[in-house]
């Protein structure tokens, strides 16, 4: 791991956190909550973890860091926002208002700094998520996450260590889906606060530090998604109403969906599908993600 002046006050900061607020993701034809974690519960899992900053970074939408951030009393939190962009995902933090999806790159990264924000490649090089790729090295961007917690495979962070540019700042992030998640990956900063975790990453002072998100928290993760889902599609089939994001997406969902979703979440917990999804997901993203290490090799020199 690489280390700056150890004179200096250093800081940690998770700065790629999902809440409920992320909305829903899909595999295949399997659509599901991306995260069931309420906001002010990843405040307090950031506190309890000793992380100076966090920034909540929702899949387009700020909404979910607006909420931590009226939480937050002992504890920064930065407003974020995951954007999808047409050429990949950026962080956007340090935002005032929502950015739009299906913008370009340089577009979004344009919006981003309008606002007096940072913009992030997350993810850069992963075989699962939408990322920039190379095109890191010739967009405006301040920083790029070259260590993900959550991408388990032997390449994804190898790449963004190897291939990104001098240029930007290196950082560190859980890409927290769930509680236990967080802080699992961060990215170290000369300071405590959240202005000084910004000058860091704009004097590319920053470091990273952290570990892979063990198997068996995806596992658990993936659990609670299904038992959180059944919840809320009895609930919703039971004629209760809800104002939380989540059930109103599932609300609006046909009887015959409901009903698909229902039955579909009881067999992955029953069959105990998770331990069976998290191997087997282990390995086809190792073999994507060397895939894509080799197809890197051939990448001219980005530094």
């Amino acid at each position: 791991m690489e280390r700056f002046n150890q004179e200096k006050q250093q800081g940690r900061a998770d700065v790629h956190v999902h809440t409920r607020y992320s909305g829903f993701g899909s595999y295949s034809f399997i659509s599901f909550p991306e995260s069931i974690t309420d906001p002010a519960r990843a405040v307090e899992a950031a506190y309890r973890k000793k992380l100076d900053v966090l920034c909540i970074t929702d899949h387009d939408t700020i909404h979910g860091a607006l909420i931590a951030k009226k939480c937050a009393k002992d504890i920064d939190v930065v407003v974020g926002e995951e954007v999808s962009s047409e050429d990949g995902e950026i962080l956007a933090l340090f935002i005032q208002e929502e950015i739009k999806p299906g913008l370009s790159a340089p577009e979004t990264i344009d919006i981003i700094h309008d606002q007096g924000g940072i913009a992030v490649a997350a993810h850069p090089f992963s075989p699962q998520c939408p990322s920039l790729g190379k095109k890191i090295c010739c967009l405006k961007l301040d920083g790029v996450e070259v260590f993900n917690a959550c991408h388990r495979d032997a390449y994804s962070n190898l790449m963004a260590q190897t291939f990104s540019p001098a240029k930007l700042a290196r950082m560190g992030s859980s890409d927290a889906h769930s509680v236990n998640m967080i802080g699992n990956g961060y990215t170290i900063f000369e300071g405590r606060t959240s202005e000084e975790l910004r000058r860091s990453i704009l004097k590319r002072k920053t470091s990273f530090g952290g570990n892979k998100t063990p198997l068996s928290e995806c596992m658990s993760w993936s659990r609670e998604i299904a038992v959180e889902s059944i919840r809320m599609i009895y609930n919703s089939m039971k004629g209760k109403k809800s104002q939380d994001i989540l059930f109103s997406e599932i609300d609006k969902t046909t009887k015959k969906t409901k009903a698909i979703g229902l039955i579909g979440a009881g067999l992955y917990i029953g069959l105990q599908l998770s331990y069976f999804s998290g191997i087997s997901g282990d390995i086809i993203l190792n073999v994507k993600g060397k895939r894509k290490w080799i197809e890197s090799n051939s990448y001219p020199a980005l530094m």
